[in-house]
């Protein structure tokens, strides 16, 4: 499997020792430990992607899916909850990764600090002019989230004319691949960093093979007529698998899958042995075609599902019954998009999945809402740090 080839420096022994001053810090905790632990918390708020586990995939899919709503992520609320902690993990955490360009007069829009690092540009916002503003950033940019409009288009006109602009970019969503470059081919050649992309159209490239080796994230509309290798992949979803390019695709990467959502072909889905010869490895499933498999074997890794309803009247027995098809006995999480259940009866959804001890979480508009324990517990933030978005071990 591929590495990060980019990765956020470590702060110094040195540097941890003064801001371990603060009273905050457990001064039971060794230095070189704490610069263990603010790695696993602090480097996320720049790069997003690294968030992204089996149980949490759906909720990172739905952030770069949902461009025009993403002001609302849970990612921003961690990097609040950082700083509110002390002294010493604000200064930690830094300023504000994030910069978001929302239709309004470009007279309005502040200056970008040249920390920003994650960079979303919604619909309707001219695509050109937003990446003028941003072409200060250079190295610093690691993620970049288009909108589905026109406009946007050109902004990916203006990122592939300059790749070199951006070097260490490592997150790239956009609507629309139609580019006045092939698409594919530049992000083989000038983007070898990119560990995850999410393109939200049908997108056909050229007759030929496009190698993207350290992608670990692919979240797609549909694709066909170029064969895509991915060494690296770990996550991947597809909203509409109709051509054979794609189950040529899914058939030479469903062994190294740990999350898969959207849809198979027919004759994956009637493979008998489905769990072991075409998902050995899969920890969360999005695929009712699978589910519909049955119970994976004994040993078999699968812990989470991703739920979708057959229509927009879902009642929490629905829910439930979905769970009891599966018959997954290590489950431990469910995520549901709350806006297809029946008005009303979110709680009583809740108090079903807390008495089977089993983590709901909630989906509302794309955006994750909250992912509930099976028993939650208070704690102070002084006291404990809980990330939306970290995955609980």
């Amino acid at each position: 499997m591929g590495e990060h080839p980019i990765h956020e420096p470590s702060f110094t022994v040195d540097e941890l020792s003064t801001i371990s001053q603060d009273s905050e810090f457990n001064k039971k905790i060794p230095t070189e430990l704490w610069a263990m632990i603010i790695d696993l918390i602090v480097v996320p708020l720049r790069h997003p992607h690294l968030y992204c586990k089996p149980e949490t995939f759906p909720q990172y899919d739905d952030l770069l899916w949902n461009v025009d709503t993403s002001d609302k992520t849970p990612f921003m609320e961690d990097w609040k909850r950082v700083r509110a902690v002390c002294k010493g993990w604000k200064y930690l955490a830094g300023a504000n990764p994030w910069f978001f360009f929302k239709e309004r007069p470009w007279a309005d829009y502040p200056e970008i600090p040249q920390s920003t690092s994650i960079v979303f540009i919604s619909s309707g916002v001219n695509g050109h002019l937003s990446m003028e503003r941003i072409s200060h950033l250079k190295g610093n940019l690691t993620t970049l989230a288009l909108g589905c409009h026109s406009y946007n288009t050109k902004a990916l006109d203006s990122l592939f004319e300059n790749p070199s602009n951006f070097p260490n970019l490592q997150c790239l969503a956009v609507y629309s691949t139609q580019t006045i470059r092939p698409f594919w081919r530049v992000l083989q050649d000038e983007f070898p960093n990119l560990i995850s992309l999410t393109v939200r159209s049908y997108s056909r490239g050229t007759s030929g093979e496009c190698v993207l080796k350290n992608l670990e994230i692919l979240s797609i509309f549909s694709f066909s007529g170029f064969r895509l290798v991915c060494p690296s992949l770990k996550h991947f979803h597809i909203r509409s698998s109709r051509c054979y390019t794609e189950s040529v695709f899914i058939q030479e990467h469903s062994q190294q899958l740990q999350s898969f959502m959207g849809l198979i072909s027919p004759v994956l889905g009637r493979e008998a042995n489905i769990w072991s010869s075409i998902f050995p490895n899969l920890i969360l499933s999005g695929c009712s075609m699978i589910l519909e498999r049955g119970v994976p074997p004994p040993g078999h890794p699968l812990r989470h599902l991703r739920l979708f309803p057959n229509d927009n009247e879902w009642k929490p027995e629905d829910v439930m019954a979905e769970i009891d098809a599966v018959g997954l006995p290590e489950l431990e999480s469910v995520h549901v998009n709350m806006n297809h259940l029946v008005h009303g009866t979110t709680d009583d959804l809740r108090a079903r999945c807390r008495k089977r001890g089993i983590r709901l979480v909630e989906i509302v508009d794309g955006i994750r809402a909250a992912a509930l324990p099976p028993q939650p517990k208070k704690a102070s933030i002084k006291r404990e740090i809980r990330l939306h978005t970290l995955p609980r071990r």
